[in-house]
């Protein structure tokens, strides 16, 4: 693991842990209020005036939900994976192109590069989105307060569920289908809900949040993880090529010497050659 992907994953962290941090902040609060408003009336915090089919079924809802979340997800990372086994494929077919100095199949490979980079960032976003509806709706059953955190969280489900349903279909089908039971639920349970404070605008914010958040940390993934397509001078054709037909080991010398180059410029070449993703070296002595 080299360091770009060790700050990577530590971004990642950062993001899960903050939040999860506004998730503990919203449940603290929503406790507090439910407690404050409907301890005196109910000794059943959860359940309310609620009937305790409907709150079961809900609780089955979320279940639910949350182990289609977490196939569609799996789902999510294999096409990432695939996606980026493809880029890489055509990355090595767009340098042949442009070593054989066949532009127009170079700039063919160049345009699905950019394409499957473009889908890759939706992919990526989308996945990270999920997981964090994920937590939330973790979080919901660990502490088995459902009612008053699913109702803030419907709208943070309705801010995202146009995105994710671009790229996976399946999993906007089982949000949707989680909003609607929630609203049925509540829609019978009206002197309940009216005490739950949303609290509209911190629930936009957290949404938007969630949605630059994931934008964010899948643009830098896909940037680091899909090589750009270069552009190669005559002299990075030339070494190019020339490394590829010697294979493993070069002698810059006999390099320099074959393609009419001075030694430097081969050791530039090469240094910009690793630079640009299209060579690596593991063990070489300048000479």
């Amino acid at each position: 693991m080299n360091y770009a992907e060790v700050g990577l994953i530590k971004k990642v962290l950062v993001f899960v842990e903050s939040s999860l941090s506004r998730v503990v902040g919203l449940v603290r609060f929503s406790l507090r209020r439910i407690q404050e408003r409907l301890a005196p009336k109910s000794e059943n915090r959860n359940q309310g005036n609620i009937g305790t089919q409907n709150y079961e079924i809900l609780v089955q809802k979320i279940e639910d939900s949350l182990t289609n979340l977490s196939v569609q997800v799996d789902k999510l990372r294999t096409r990432y994976q695939n996606m980026l086994s493809r880029s890489k494929e055509y990355f090595e077919r767009c340098i042949e192109a442009l070593v054989a100095r066949d532009n127009e199949r170079a700039k063919m490979y160049a345009v699905e590069i950019a394409e499957i980079k473009r889908l890759a960032d939706i992919v990526m976003r989308c996945c990270l989105v999920l997981e964090q509806i994920k937590v939330r709706l973790e979080t919901i059953l660990e502490l088995g307060e459902v009612m008053g955190l699913i109702v803030p969280l419907t709208s943070i489900i309705e801010a995202v569920e146009k995105e994710v349903s671009l790229v996976v279909p399946e999993a906007s089908n089982s949000l949707r289908e989680l909003v609607e039971t929630i609203e049925d639920f509540t829609s019978s349970s009206s002197t309940y809900v009216d005490t739950v404070p949303t609290g509209d605008i911190q629930i936009n914010k957290d949404a938007e949040d969630i949605l630059e958040e994931a934008r964010r940390i899948a643009a830098e993934q896909v940037r680091k993880s899909f090589p750009e397509v270069p552009v190669l001078t005559e002299e990075e054709r030339m070494v190019y090529s020339y490394i590829m037909k010697c294979g493993d080991e070069l002698d810059i010398a006999k390099c320099a010497s074959e393609l009419g180059l001075n030694i430097s410029q081969v050791k530039v070449v090469i240094s910009s050659l690793q630079e640009k993703g299209l060579i690596e070296v593991q063990s070489a002595e300048m000479t």
